[in-house]
């Protein structure tokens, strides 16, 4: 199985002290990819190869110093721009959960409890398919 930018990934996990295996398993779970727009029911969008939801913009764009259009644009179609606010974002949520990393994983979907258990999950098995050996995707 063929693992998409996944030179931006392991640098992005390296740089961010994220387990390597935690962004190829979420995109995965994402499906996104470069150019593509989501868009969510609470008028929210989500962007490019990891989904990066749109509220991370004005965090993103100040930590960046770019506009907020900028970092759209950015996430929406540089890849590794993208893995690397995904990376920023997990890291975030590991910091949150005191370095429990499945809660940050839930947290990365969704701070609502249900919603993120249930991500959560999914990125699991991705997990679980992609790097257990023997496990058919």
């Amino acid at each position: 199985m063929s693992i998409p930018f996944l030179r931006c990934m392991i640098a992005a996990a390296a740089f961010y002290h994220l387990p390597p295996r935690v962004l190829p398993s979420i995109q995965a779970v994402e499906g996104g990819s470069p150019g593509l727009v989501s868009k969510n029911g609470n008028g929210s969008a989500d962007l490019g190869v990891m989904q990066v939801n749109t509220v991370w913009l004005t965090p993103l764009a100040r930590i960046t110093g770019m506009t907020q259009t900028a970092v759209a644009n950015r996430l929406t179609d540089d890849a590794c721009f993208n893995i690397a606010a995904a990376a920023a974002i997990m890291r975030s949520a590991l910091t949150e959960t005191g370095g429990d990393l499945m809660a940050a994983v839930a947290r990365y979907h969704s701070h609502t409890p249900a919603l993120g258990m249930a991500y959560q999950q999914k990125v699991l098995a991705k997990a679980r398919a992609m790097f257990t050996p023997g496990t058919k995707n």
